[in-house]
């Protein structure tokens, strides 16, 4: 979709008054807050942060809600069984809730409920445990309606703004759009700032993961404060955790982002590490689990932030976990917890506190300079709308580019896994790709899940392919339309979120309309939702229709040898 300038957008400070003015007065209380005699989770959060309690929270998000209700009710009594509770709830909704209700059908129904009209009222009532909203909220067509209908519901802490920066729908969108529905949302939280309300932004979600080290990753979470407590006056919530893989990195990252907001963060939750989970290897998952929660709830001790704790499910690498998988490694965390507070001496404290404190010195001196640099370029520094666009079209690795800013040694050493990642993933193709010299290949994702993606746009070439990349928001009946235009030999395509069937048969009917005859390679999580309690495998379902699945890399690069060999 063809951009639009920045000085068409309507100008923030009207947005954030629209915001403000369809804030309610007032809102419901959940179950969880009339527990604790709270008006939001925020004041929970604070009275935990001054009592240093650890507050836990679970990520769930079943076929339905019904379903996804019934999960939360196992794991307030399964908890309960044991003397303990779960604090928050991450509800996590099919990309259908990126749209309107009436404009559902047109949008794939992926991992996730999508909430009926007459189910927001109801999100705090299956259990005492707080609902948190961030997935495919804020940052899409429909995200100010529905932070709406959550805050009326109670839900106070809304998200997700990492999102904003790098989710697309299937078939663009309109980016000037969007943003004037993320500040609406945002002004609408601002009123309520006072009140607990608190904009939830998990950086890996966006695009700060896609730094070349910590101190830049924090200099996109400085420019996100900035627009969201400075310009409009509401109070910026963070999360990180799900794609640091490296425990004392975790830590750092807690200490850095507690000095960016001056010592006063309220976090929303820490999640646990998912990058380093493996499909049934439950053995090494429980080490990861027992790692990682160590790190963080020393952390959280050491400097409390009240963000809650995610213990991941130990089977979150194969499927949509249960609420009894939920409950085991909520209960193993407890048992960290112990370990961790008579630990306290276990880590160097100082000195990972001297490194978060390097890394945010660093990330605020990146905000001044990508400030000064957007001004430059006619960007309002004052106006939330102009400066949220510019950073979303500029994207992080252009900002780092552009910036260019070299950080502190130490600070500087500490590499993203992302960036790690795609380093390993390119060295691993090249042992695996034979010579594909004139091959012409379409590839594309479509989800934020691009470290494959561009782990192949690196390595393809340079195994003599020629790629024609497509971006995230590319229909399934585009990608065919384009490998027929370009003549390609292959189509390349990765979905990991729970549609891998439906867009399997979108790009059959595609295909059958258009002859198109190469090869369709599928990788990524292949899995459909098909209305049962948890997404189903279908990688026969996709052989039936014609396509190859690859579940690794060195799978994908076989296939693609016998391409090159016709």
């Amino acid at each position: 979709m063809q951009q639009r300038p920045l000085s068409v957008i309507t100008p923030g400070e009207t947005l954030l008054a629209e915001g403000r003015a369809a804030a309610p007065a007032t809102i419901h209380q959940t179950a969880y807050q009339r527990l604790h005699g709270a008006a939001s989770e925020a004041e929970i959060k604070e009275r935990a942060r001054a009592e240093g309690r650890i507050t836990y929270h679970a990520q769930v998000g079943s076929t339905d809600w019904p379903a996804t209700a019934a999960v939360l009710r196992e794991i307030e009594s399964g908890l309960a069984e044991h003397g303990h509770r779960c604090d928050r709830f991450g509800l996590t909704l099919s990309r259908a809730m990126s749209v309107d209700e009436d404009a559902r059908a047109s949008v794939h129904k992926e991992t996730g409920p999508a909430l009926a009209a007459d189910e927001w009222s109801i999100l705090g009532e299956a259990a005492a445990i707080q609902p948190h909203l961030g997935d495919f909220m804020i940052g899409t067509p429909a995200g100010f309606e529905h932070s709406l209908a959550a805050l009326r519901a109670g839900v106070t802490t809304i998200g997700n703004l990492g999102q904003y920066n790098a989710y697309e729908m299937p078939g663009g969108q309109d980016d000037i759009q969007v943003t004037e529905a993320a500040i609406r949302s945002i002004g609408l939280l601002a009123a309520w700032r006072d009140r607990g309300g608190l904009v939830h932004s998990y950086l890996e979600d966006g695009v700060a993961m896609q730094a070349s080290h910590y101190g830049a990753y924090l200099g996109w979470a400085a420019l996100e404060r900035y627009v969201v407590n400075d310009l409009c006056g509401a109070r910026l919530a963070h999360s990180f955790g799900g794609l640091i893989d490296v425990p004392w990195h975790r830590a750092v990252v807690h200490f850095a982002l507690d000095d960016l907001h001056g010592r006063d963060l309220l976090g929303s939750m820490i999640y646990g590490n998912t990058v380093d989970m493996r499909p049934r290897d439950r053995t090494h998952n429980l080490a990861v689990l027992a790692t990682y929660l160590l790190v963080d709830i020393g952390a959280q001790l050491r400097r409390p932030t009240g963000h809650a704790m995610h213990a991941v499910p130990l089977t979150e690498a194969e499927r949509v976990p249960s609420g009894a998988e939920n409950v085991e490694v909520q209960l193993i965390a407890r048992e960290i917890e112990t370990e961790a507070r008579r630990s306290a001496d276990l880590f160097d404290w100082p000195r990972l506190e001297r490194l978060g404190a390097e890394v945010a010195a660093y990330g605020v001196a990146f905000r001044d300079r990508a400030l000064a640099l957007l001004g430059d370029e006619g960007v309002d520094l004052r106006d939330p709308a102009q400066v949220l666009l510019a950073m979303r079209r500029h994207g992080m690795a252009e900002l780092e580019r552009l910036v260019d800013l070299a950080p502190p040694r130490a600070v500087g050493a500490m590499v993203p896994w992302k960036a790690g990642l795609v380093t390993g993933v390119v060295e691993r193709l090249g042992r695996a790709l034979p010579r594909l010299d004139g091959t012409r290949i379409v590839l594309a994702v479509l989800d934020v899940h691009d470290v494959v993606r561009d782990s192949l746009a690196r390595a393809l070439p340079r195994a003599g392919a020629e790629v024609i990349l497509l971006p995230t928001d590319v229909t399934p009946a585009a990608i065919v339309e384009t490998a027929v235009a370009e003549d390609a030999d292959a189509i390349l395509l990765g979905t990991y979120n729970g549609a891998a069937l439906s867009i399997g048969r979108e790009l059959r009917a595609a295909i059958d309309r258009t002859g198109y005859d190469g090869r369709v390679i599928v990788g990524g999580r292949l899995n459909e939702d098909t209305g049962l309690d948890l997404p189903v495998d279908v990688s026969d379902d996709l052989r039936a229709l014609g396509f190859s699945p690859a579940r690794e890399v060195e799978d994908a690069a076989a296939l693609l040898a016998a391409v090159g060999a016709r």
